[in-house]
């Protein structure tokens, strides 16, 4: 009996390792069989895979600055948001009107961004810019004061 069980043990050890060197090869196996291989990437990819201190830094400072489509990152000042279904794009519009006509050199843009509708005024590159049209604003329309508040938003660029 001791005979059949080590038969059958041998089998079962054999066969598997007849399977894996024909039958079952993996990609990796299969990829490296002629021990040449290229693989072509992005030069951007390799920056980012191996980066180089320094170069990095200064890439990334020029793609924040970057326009794309004509917009940049900046800044705006939000006057009014709200989610009322009901009442607030009325009043997003109202204030918008308010607002140009007294500050015509400030764009104002009305944006709706489920649930809620905002206005946001100005195209500004910088937040201290940013922060001056708002004073400008609070003390045009204190009622307003309470929501103004400067926020992150790509900007359209304007020719200097």
């Amino acid at each position: 009996m001791k005979s059949i069980s080590l038969s059958a043990i041998l089998l079962s050890i054999t066969a598997p390792l007849a399977l894996a060197d024909s039958e079952t090869a993996t990609i990796v196996d299969h990829i490296t069989k002629d021990s040449i291989n290229i693989i072509n990437q992005p030069e951007k990819l390799m920056q980012r895979l191996f980066p180089v201190e320094g170069v990095q830094e200064e890439e990334q400072k020029e793609e924040t600055a970057r326009p794309v489509n004509g917009r940049m990152a900046g800044y705006r000042v939000q006057v009014f948001s709200d989610n009322n279904a009901r009442t607030a794009k009325s009043e997003a519009r109202s204030k918008q009107r308010i607002i140009s006509s007294r500050f015509p050199k400030y764009q104002t843009y009305v944006i709706y961004t489920s649930p809620y509708w905002r206005l946001k005024v100005g195209d500004f590159r910088t937040q201290q810019e940013a922060n001056n049209a708002a004073e400008e604003l609070r003390k045009a329309f204190p009622s307003y004061s309470k929501e103004i508040r400067i926020v992150r938003d790509r900007v359209n660029i304007h020719g200097d």
